[in-house]
């Protein structure tokens, strides 16, 4: 008894997820920008909150992480999305390789049939 795996669903399967590449490879060059620029907002805010704080180097060290907390978290979650992108494509690429491993064993057991 065959299962739903024919030949056709493995391909169609596998143009899917090579769609799925591409537009995830896009998704990733937006959260590498994405990331690149919040790194930027934040080493500028820093440098210019060091600058017009006053006190010790301490005291301009503190006061600049508190003034900047929301634009380093914007800049870490920024490279947090970009992660997450990384690992969809990881994903995608394991199943496009588990989907051409299926091919030529689907092959084989319609040939039998």
């Amino acid at each position: 008894m065959h299962s739903d795996l024919t030949p056709a669903a493995i391909i169609a399967t596998l143009s899917q997820i090579g769609r799925e590449i591409d537009e995830a490879t896009a998704e990733l060059e937006r959260a590498d920008k994405e990331a690149v620029i919040a790194k930027a907002d934040y080493r500028l805010a820093r440098a210019k909150a060091l600058i017009s704080a006053e006190g010790s180097v301490a005291i301009k060290e503190a006061t600049a992480e508190i003034e900047c907390y929301t634009v380093y978290l914007a800049a870490e979650v920024a490279e947090q999305q970009q992660r997450a992108v990384v690992s969809k494509i990881r994903a995608l690429r394991d199943r496009l390789e588990i989907g051409r491993s299926l091919g030529p064993l689907v092959r084989l057991e319609w040939g039998q049939a």
